[in-house]
């Protein structure tokens, strides 16, 4: 989605102050806004794939405004690509270069999977996973490290004065815009 955004911006569909709300809000959830595998010859793989399923239109879905979307079929591949450069140079000012925390891949509604059902998993799948007490060592009784009011993992408490501020600044049309949003700042 995040690409899709830049996408917007570079086509003039998304203002620059809507641009950045968008990544600021996909970065401080933790969520995925880029991927070291997300390539050109990615891009051209899967655009090619679109458009064989979608009568050869592309149908890409962009915000515009944020809320609402407008889907493009007049995107020339140079585009795509130069949108893609922006995106990746844009990532760099953003936590962990725009990679999610905990962020997995799941292909298993594609039929290209070499995933064993969840029931099948030697681990125990997902009730293994709902069982874990400290999940990427950011929480602690089910409270975020960093978070005002949560109890750190050093047994300090997180302070609104410590909040991390957001690499690209903080949002002006947000009531997010101390970089935190309930007790949590999702950056390291």
């Amino acid at each position: 989605m995040c690409y899709s955004a830049t996408l917007a911006h570079e086509r003039g569909l998304l203002s620059d102050q809507e641009y950045r709300r968008l990544l600021n809000l996909f970065s401080r959830c933790g969520l995925s806004m880029d991927h070291p595998q997300f390539n050109e010859d990615i891009l051209a793989q899967g655009t090619k794939a679109i458009l064989k399923t979608r009568d050869g239109l592309l149908r890409a879905a962009v915000p515009n405004p944020i809320g609402s979307c407008t889907f493009l079929n007049d995107v020339e591949e140079s585009e795509l690509f130069a949108a893609l450069r922006k995106h990746k140079e844009v990532m760099k000012k953003y936590p962990r270069n725009g990679a999610g925390i905990e962020a997995s891949v799941d292909s298993s509604d594609t039929g290209y999977t070499m995933n064993a059902p969840v029931e099948k998993q030697a681990n125990g799948g997902v009730d293994a996973a709902l069982k874990k007490t400290l999940i990427n060592d950011d929480a602690t009784n089910g409270q975020a490290n960093g978070g005002l009011g949560a109890t750190n993992v050093d047994g300090t408490t997180g302070d609104k004065k410590n909040a991390v501020q957001h690499a690209a600044g903080p949002d002006q049309d947000t009531a997010m815009s101390n970089g935190s949003a309930n007790g949590v700042n999702g950056h390291a």
